[in-house]
């Protein structure tokens, strides 16, 4: 009985049992958060080139302005991300003074904020008040365009899963912002 307590055989075997699972778990958090740092730099390459296209008002043969830009970003995208659940949106503006501001109105009573009521300047040509100046699309010539690309990332490692974003879903987003060529 002495010999059975003192003895050591087996002991490595019984220690990797107990460390094996962190260390495995830690591998694959490693790999997986690289693998999304990863798929982050190439949307936001994806959305840099699509704008850059963009800018120039090149078009593909057979094709839209839209098509083209979205065909671009959907391509280097897809390596890594499911094409189909890239939200791409466009936003022009006239000038980068105007980015992400509201369009101006009439502040009858001086509060600050408008109300219902209180005239405002529809810069964008939609018909109603909007918190941001923007207009859909790719504008024209000199104007100032906003891309933003998002996609809802999934982790898959389960303690990771449980300990980044809501419910293992990040949204990695790309913005990228130009000024368009006269074209």
């Amino acid at each position: 009985m002495t010999r059975f307590r003192t003895a050591v055989d087996g002991a490595t075997a019984v220690e990797f049992a107990i460390i094996a699972p962190v260390l495995i778990f830690l591998t694959f958090a490693i790999v997986e958060s690289g693998i999304a740092f990863a798929a982050d730099i190439v949307l936001k390459n994806a959305t840099y080139d699509a704008a850059r296209t963009g800018r120039t008002g090149f078009v593909s043969e057979n094709s839209t302005q839209d098509a083209t830009v979205k065909a671009k970003i959907r391509n280097q995208a897809g390596v890594f991300m499911d094409a189909d659940k890239l939200v791409i949106t466009s936003l022009s503006y006239k000038g980068f003074d105007a980015l992400k501001k509201p369009e101006p109105f009439t502040d009858k009573n001086g509060n600050g904020v408008r109300d219902d009521g209180e005239n405002f300047t529809d810069v964008n040509g939609n018909g109603v008040y909007d918190i941001d100046q923007g207009a859909n699309g790719y504008g024209g010539t000199a104007q100032v365009v906003l891309y933003t690309v998002t996609y809802p990332w999934t982790f898959h490692t389960p303690v990771l899963k449980q300990l980044v974003g809501n419910d293992g879903t990040v949204e990695l987003t790309a913005t990228a912002v130009v000024q368009n060529e006269p074209y």
